[in-house]
């Protein structure tokens, strides 16, 4: 019987380059059922989502810190101690292009989990204003 190398090498290829887009494609879709609850499990343990793509729908906010960098971060209404007044999501940082969202405007960030020090934020890929649609601002 006489075994041809040739399909074993192809498979071997195939198999290795599949784990190797594995390991850098781990995606995580945020979705409104459980939002909290994911956003929190990332903060908790972010060694298991660090750079895995996250997928996110939120409110967009601008700020700027106190050597006057400006920050932008998406996130969502959650309960708090006197209502709505509670927030969940993640500062973000967008490396190609100055960000001119309105405040409060519905945006969908696909981005990288990063871990800097004890601070856990997403790298952005792309940011894009999205309409609402069915995903709600209030979650639990």
């Amino acid at each position: 019987m006489k075994i041809s190398v040739l399909p074993l090498l192809m498979l071997l290829l195939f198999c290795s380059n599949a784990m190797a887009q594995a390991k850098t494609k781990s995606f995580c879709l945020l979705k409104d059922r459980l939002f909290v609850q994911q956003v929190s499990d990332i903060y908790l343990n972010p060694q298991t989502y660090s750079d895995k793509i996250v997928q996110i729908e939120g409110f967009f906010e601008k700020y700027l810190d106190d050597d006057n960098h400006e920050h932008y971060a998406v996130f969502r209404k959650t309960a708090g101690c006197c209502g709505d007044d509670g927030r969940a999501g993640f500062e973000f940082v967008y490396k190609k292009e100055k960000l001119n969202f309105r405040r409060n405007e519905w945006i969908m960030v696909e981005a990288i989990v990063r871990e800097r020090a004890a601070d856990v934020y997403l790298e952005a890929i792309s940011v894009t204003k999205k309409d609402k649609g069915k995903a709600k601002e209030f979650v639990l």
